[in-house]
């Protein structure tokens, strides 16, 4: 064979390999992608909910945002949030909520952490996470861990819970709380975590406002009600009750929970029983509870489906209400005044 047919067939070898090779870092490169992106994205946003990234705040969510690891969102009163990740784990987010979100890994091995401060959340993960995921709920008192479950959420702190009762506001899950606290009769209490799990199993760990791990790790059955209180030195389980009872929460947890049971259906609670409280709820007034940090500034009853009015007196001479009073009010809600400087 001459030189020149060598040389050809030479060139032609290398310039086929090089075609491959690009071929093959394409593919790579592609799957690689896949693995290695998480999506967070806003299913529904139902009045106004804020995000913070960073240096920037006050990025009003919407429907089909993509939110990002680390983003910080609020939840105002009379509203409501709904996040999807990895296509197969939902967050349904209630009013006046306030968490962080954490979202490392691959969409195959997966990290998952929502740090929950102020509010409540139900967490609903359709298959069972791989033996390299992880998904958390972190709250001041007390850690949740899951591998594939559906569970709810609530994070308060003991002063709002006693001055809402005192003023004879009507918020179902707080007066629950309330009644439990003083049946067991605990006391110098900061806050509390309601965790309540509709299927599955959770992995309960206490820890101190610190974060200092308190006791060992408990694993919690479904058709549970537990409440966890701790302060800055210690964190406990107040009472752990078997079965849930619908009427303990309010009309938006109900909607979520029957949402999910006519869905995946990872629900204890019949549809049946949950349709039966929604019904009562829509026939009921709701009340709408003016707060100035942990001071009731007033109260109002609204018809459901009303809108509700904006109070004359203001706590300061500026700031706002965080809710929207152009949208009608379908359960008891809190609203929080906001001075400003």
């Amino acid at each position: 064979m001459s030189g020149k047919k060598i040389g050809l067939l030479i060139g032609g070898i290398a310039g086929g390999l090089a075609l491959i090779g690009a071929v093959v870092a394409i593919v790579l490169l592609l799957t690689n992608k896949t693995e290695t992106y998480r999506v967070i994205k806003v299913m529904s946003a139902d009045g106004h909910s804020y995000v913070a990234r960073g240096d920037i705040k006050d990025l009003e969510a919407y429907e089909g945002m993509a939110l990002q690891s680390g983003d910080s969102v609020h939840v105002d009163g009379n509203s409501s949030l709904i996040l999807m990740l990895d296509e197969d784990k939902l967050v349904y987010v209630e009013q006046n909520t306030d968490f962080s979100i954490v979202a490392e890994g691959t969409a195959k091995d997966s990290r998952s952490r929502i740090e929950l401060t102020k509010g409540a959340l139900t967490c609903e993960i359709q298959n069972d996470l791989s033996s390299g995921s992880t998904y958390e709920i972190n709250t001041p008192n007390s850690t949740m861990a899951v591998r594939g479950t559906s569970f709810r959420v609530e994070v308060t702190d003991v002063e709002t819970i006693r001055k809402v009762i005192e003023n004879n506001a009507i918020q179902p899950s707080m007066l629950f709380m309330s009644k439990t606290l003083e049946g067991a009769g605990v006391q110098g209490l900061n806050s509390i975590t309601r965790l309540t799990i509709t299927d599955g199993k959770v992995s309960l760990t206490c820890h101190n406002e610190k974060g200092e791990v308190i006791g060992s790790e408990v694993l919690i059955d479904e058709n549970s009600d537990i409440l966890i209180g701790g302060n800055d030195k210690q964190s406990s389980i107040i009472e752990q009750i078997t079965g849930i009872d619908p009427s303990t929460f309010p009309a938006i947890t109900i909607e979520i929970f029957g949402d999910i049971a006519s869905g995946s259906g990872k629900m204890v609670i019949s549809f049946d029983d949950l349709k039966a409280q929604k019904e009562e709820n829509d026939q009921m007034p709701h009340m709408i509870t003016f707060m100035y940090g942990t001071t009731v500034f007033g109260t109002q009853t609204v018809e459901y489906g009303s809108l509700p009015k904006e109070p004359e007196l203001m706590p300061t001479p500026k700031g706002k209400w965080y809710v929207d009073f152009s949208l009608p009010l379908k359960t008891d809600t809190i609203v929080y005044w906001i001075p400003e400087n």
